[in-house]
């Protein structure tokens, strides 16, 4: 075989193994902010659950699911203890769940956070239950299609911060609705929630006058309003409504929770 020959044959041998491994790579989705945030906001909640792509179990060896949630450190408002989470007790003090910190505050890149952040290869494994992200690449951790969905939450999903302003030196922590309107607020309670949660907001064992006079519950409201909390409660239940529509619903019920001498909401 003459050089030339040799060399080209070499030069396709090379070709053809780079493309191969190109096309292995490729077949191996690292995921975009392309995914469905609405979901997204189910995986950020509890990624093991089926409603959320999972498979209703907990990766191998973890005791305490809080320790997997991302929410449980980063809070549902995504600015953790900047935000509704700014008291929330945690590792070491109760030690089922993380203790959310200043660090875990998204906010400031929501828009550009990467699949790769989400990923967190270098993070801990499922059995170190402490503050620090785990890797959720690992085995029993987020597929493919979740690590999109909840980039995408991350990136473009709609967030209580777009809506209100939080003020966590107020105990409990004071919510400022920005154009929010009361009593079209009022008419979708009694569309979309009136049903399951009655018209005092009494129906079911969580009584919501109560529970939105706790600190930081109007960020976890908002989340579970736009995105849905389980099989029961879901986006498409609470009639797929938008943040302005949340917004209303929410500034209607904090007019009633501010008043101390209620027990539930007035019709």
């Amino acid at each position: 075989m003459s050089k030339p020959i040799r060399n080209r044959l070499m030069l396709g041998i090379l070709i053809t193994a780079v493309l191969f491994g190109l096309s292995g790579c490729l077949s191996q989705k690292t995921g975009s902010d392309e995914g469905d945030e609405y979901n997204g906001g189910l995986v950020w909640n509890n990624w093991t659950k089926s409603i959320a792509g999972g498979t209703d179990e907990l990766p191998p060896g973890v005791i305490n699911k809080d320790f997997l949630r991302c929410k449980a450190c980063h809070g549902w408002d995504a600015k953790g203890a900047n935000g509704g989470y700014v008291r929330r007790s945690g590792f070491p003090e109760k030690d089922t769940r993380p203790k959310p910190t200043k660090g875990t505050d998204l906010s400031h890149l929501l828009g550009r956070i990467a699949t790769a952040d989400v990923e967190h290869v270098n993070g801990r494994s499922w059995t170190t239950e402490n503050n620090k992200m785990p890797n959720l690449t690992q085995t029993g951790g987020l597929t493919y299609k979740q690590i999109d969905d909840v980039t995408a939450f991350l990136n473009k999903g709609p967030k209580i911060g777009d809506i209100a302003t939080i003020d966590i030196s107020q105990k409990p922590v004071k919510y400022t609705f920005k154009n929010a309107d009361p009593a079209s607020g009022k008419d979708l309670y009694a569309k979309s929630c009136q049903l399951c949660h009655g018209a005092d907001g009494n129906q079911m064992e969580v009584k919501l006058i109560d529970y939105f006079r706790n600190d930081g519950k109007y960020s976890e409201g908002f989340h579970k309003i736009i995105y849905g909390a389980d099989e029961q409660m879901t986006r498409a239940v609470a009639g797929n409504l938008n943040a302005k529509q949340a917004a209303g619903i929410l500034s209607w019920i904090q007019i009633q929770a501010d008043d101390t001498t209620k027990k539930g909401f007035s019709q």
